[in-house]
């Protein structure tokens, strides 16, 4: 099933994701970005960051087709990435069996001017008089666009592996990425990256499955699973959960949905419970977080 996906998803929010209105940024050309050779298609060079969003996905449950359109819909769609300001930053992580500090992006670029008359935001129109509207159009559908549609097709293929025995592992470990999310400075997203804003979009069914933490050995069937405050007080845990918690701050806003069909249907284990107390315990402001429910959007629910 849907594992995790903590994710900025409602569409109303993406209008307002950074502070710098979209208009008052400067007017990168093509060869001011880094488009070439695989670039992240960021400015070659520019002092300001505004919004970085990062996305991660749980596949330690392979995808279903309606769940891959259903992330699709929700969280990655074309008219989201239109309504993205240029130069806000993109990142799709796949929690899969890579141990999370050996775990790489499976897309992260800058959002480029897209060169769409219809844009609300005037940076994205091409100048006539200088611009070749293929020019400024190319980067941000074969290369931008394009991009997220192929790592979307990627993540969900459950053919997919690690092909390194040496990183490989078993199990669901949620917590494991999430601090290395918080701490690798190469993914561009610790406290001190420098963007105006963070925005983490998280898809799971939360099913936190380690040596440490196995929920579905800790709370199978309809059994409750336990709060993170009674987990993080055990004795026996102590020291590996105040270990296990990621430095975020309360500048990160968070999205949940909750795929939740797979492991509480009900909604009635504690299990988002477990994790709104884990998330506020890392930094993140409790108001800060939102979610919604993998059942809410099927038939029946």
């Amino acid at each position: 099933m849907f594992k995790i996906i903590i994710i900025s998803f409602l569409v109303s929010s993406f209008y307002i994701l950074s502070e710098t209105p979209a208009d008052e940024r400067n007017k990168y050309k093509k060869d001011d970005i880094n488009a070439m050779d695989g670039g992240d298609l960021c400015p070659k060079e520019f002092s300001k960051k505004y919004l970085h969003h990062m996305v991660l996905i749980d596949t330690t449950s392979p995808l279903s087709g309606p769940q891959k359109d259903l992330i699709k819909r929700l969280v990655l769609s074309d008219e989201y990435l239109k309504t993205m300001k240029p130069i806000d930053k993109l990142t799709i992580m796949r929690l899969y069996d890579v141990a999370p500090a050996a775990n790489r992006p499976v897309f992260s670029k800058c959002r480029p001017r897209s060169g769409d008359r219809g844009s609300p935001y005037q940076i994205d129109h091409h100048d006539r008089l200088f611009e070749n509207i293929t020019e400024v159009a190319g980067p941000y559908k074969k290369l931008f666009v394009k991009g997220v549609n192929d790592a979307i097709d990627f993540i969900a293929d459950p053919l997919t592996t690690n092909p390194n025995e040496s990183t490989k592992i078993s199990g669901s470990p949620i917590m494991g990425q999430l601090k290395e999310i918080a701490r690798l400075p190469d993914l561009d997203f610790t406290n001190n990256s420098g963007y105006e804003t963070r925005r983490l979009t998280i898809v799971s069914d939360l099913a936190q499955n380690t040596e440490r933490l196995p929920f579905y050995e800790l709370c199978p069937n309809k059994k409750a699973c336990p709060s993170w405050k009674k987990f993080k007080e055990n004795r026996k845990y102590r020291l590996w959960a105040k270990k296990a918690l990621p430095k975020f701050d309360s500048s990160i806003d968070v999205d949940i949905i909750f795929l939740n069909s797979n492991f509480d249907k009900q909604l009635d284990k504690g299990v988002l419970d477990f994790w709104f107390e884990f998330l506020e315990d890392a930094g993140i402001d409790y108001n800060s977080i939102d979610f919604d429910d993998e059942t809410s959007y099927s038939s029946g629910s």
